[in-house]
């Protein structure tokens, strides 16, 4: 089998690296088509390219953010072409940033619905993502696949000798936006400041707003408790400060996007064997399950998250047994070998 994948963004994002990664290891062959050129530059560059293996691959793979690659691609080939969507671009764009402006809401429901219609198939991050796609744009259930997107195999290396810190460290990591709930760690920080044995700390960065936002909460509220980084970290360095870490926190808020997304920490923190906090949304319960894969707690209610970290320090035996089945869920079933072969396997079955 050969595969040709297509990107207009270099370097390409981490749900594509882990199914190239996937493909290579199963031992696929993959023509890989990249060019990140401004406006219709690239869809020329790319078909000039594509041109001359045209007739060497089975099926096309457009990789997450190559929406609009892909009404031009259905007219280049007869071959299929899978999406490897992860979600809507109307999500990324409109719900998680709370964009309010109607023309911006058309513009980017009109991309997702000729994109997903253009597609053979869309693969997408939960089955709750599933069913928002296929009821908002009128798809057939059957064109739309779940697979899970997985961690960079090559980089998130679980490493034993990496020593914890010794005072117990909760984890923030990911952009600052409505959606991330970080708010709600800040807070559960204020609760928990006159707790010399806990620390907070954030890796990210957001938008003036919700940095000033975080900088006034920490500063008004004197909090000694929290180390922030805003600066991008290289995958060693973030590893690093990841495996330092007692818990990592998932998604925090109750934001609607969350009923049908898994962020990529949560993947990582697997992959690291460190255990996870998350709310308990829709999605990332289809995934893990409570006190046996991974903590959960209500929802924006930063009060719960406290309480809850308390416990979960306080019960070494427990969180040790929900990290290892997490670890074991994922070497068995989320490995980037495996969620490739799960995608051929469905690719290949629905012919």
């Amino acid at each position: 089998m050969k595969i040709c994948y297509i990107s207009v963004v270099k370097p390409i994002y981490p749900r594509d690296i882990s199914v190239l990664d996937g493909l290579k290891k199963l031992g696929i062959e993959v023509y890989e088509l990249y060019d990140d050129s401004p406006h219709l530059k690239k869809i020329w560059r790319l078909w000039k390219r594509h041109r001359e293996i045209k007739n060497r691959y089975d099926f096309i793979i457009i990789g997450y953010t190559g929406y609009v690659l892909i009404p031009f691609f259905r007219f280049f080939t007869r071959k299929r072409i899978i999406f490897n969507a992860l979600c809507s671009l109307y999500e990324g764009c409109i719900i998680s940033r709370g964009e309010k402006r109607i023309r911006k809401k058309i513009y980017f429901s009109l991309i997702d619905f000729i994109a997903f219609h253009f597609s053979s198939m869309v693969s997408v991050e939960s089955d709750s993502q599933k069913e928002f796609i296929a009821k908002r744009y009128f798809l057939k259930k059957t064109k739309i696949i779940t697979v899970r997107t997985g961690t960079i195999d090559n980089y998130f290396l679980y490493d034993p000798k990496v020593e914890k810190n010794k005072i117990f460290t909760v984890l923030f990591r990911g952009n600052l936006m409505p959606e991330s709930g970080i708010q709600h760690a800040i807070e559960a920080a204020i609760i928990l400041k006159n707790r010399a044995d806990i620390k907070f700390k954030i890796l990210g960065n957001g938008n003036n707003y919700w940095n000033e936002k975080v900088s006034r909460m920490i500063n008004e509220n004197s909090l000694d408790n929290v180390d922030w980084i805003k600066d991008k970290l290289s995958f060693e360095e973030l590893k690093y400060r990841m495996l330092q870490s007692h818990l990592s926190l998932g998604q925090l808020g109750n934001h609607s996007r969350l009923a049908r997304t898994i962020p990529h920490k949560v993947f990582d923190s697997l992959a690291l064997k460190i255990p996870i906090l998350t709310a308990r949304n829709k999605a990332v319960l289809e995934l893990l399950e409570e006190n046996a894969t991974c903590f959960c707690f209500n929802p924006a209610d930063s009060k719960d998250l406290a309480r809850k970290i308390l416990e979960i320090k306080d019960q070494t035996q427990l969180r040790e047994d929900v990290r290892e089945r997490a670890y074991k869920l994922y070497k068995e079933n989320l490995t980037s070998k495996t969620l490739a072969k799960k995608l051929i396997d469905l690719i290949t079955k629905a012919k």
